[in-house]
């Protein structure tokens, strides 16, 4: 079934995933947060290669239903999330919660080493979940933006490229770059 549904993550994300975030590997008492969870693909890769230690937690926050994007026109949002669901059945350690981030992030009371923004595709969506993970997001924590480069035959409005701008625009100062192509990637200071 998840070979009906594209596997962005690998194709994209998974050197950069791999690059900032297995030197952690296997540390307890890891939380990362992901918007945006899809069919679980990279909520499988950090389960099996990550969040391997006692005490390690993953939040996906995503509503499983798409959004106005075209290439989301074809897809069957109800496989979708059914596919995710049981590809995290082996992993006690990953909680989803399907609603909007601005619904669950507001009210959220925890703290994370890692957040990984790629959940509403639009500026304004981007640079809202940027700016609420930020505070719960640990000093010396990672935050990845995903598609960065997406979408430049767009409206810039409906682009993340310049949501993740104004963000870093706004935190200049409070964070390390240390990626910036397909994904941005930096370290709260």
């Amino acid at each position: 079934m998840v070979d009906k549904f594209p596997d962005w993550f690998s194709a994209y994300a998974k050197p950069n995933f791999e690059k900032y975030l297995l030197s952690e590997a296997s540390k307890p008492h890891l939380k990362f947060l992901q918007i945006g969870a899809y069919t679980g693909d990279a909520s499988l890769w950090l389960a099996q290669n990550i969040l391997t230690g006692e005490f390690c937690e993953l939040i996906d926050i995503d509503t499983w239903l798409g959004s106005d994007e075209e290439v989301h026109e074809t897809i069957n949002f109800v496989d979708v999330y059914k596919t995710y669901k049981e590809r995290m059945k082996p992993y006690p350690q990953v909680t989803s919660i399907i609603n909007s981030s601005f619904n669950t992030l507001q009210f959220l009371q925890k703290s994370f080493d890692f957040v990984y923004v790629d959940g509403d595709h639009t500026a304004a969506g981007v640079l809202l979940d940027a700016e609420l993970s930020w505070y719960r997001l640990k000093s010396g924590g990672l935050l990845a933006f995903d598609d960065y480069q997406w979408g430049p035959h767009l409206h810039a409005f409906k682009s993340p490229k310049l949501g993740i701008d104004l963000f870093l625009e706004r935190h200049a100062g409070e964070y390390e770059l240390l990626e910036s192509g397909l994904q941005v990637w930096i370290r709260k200071l």
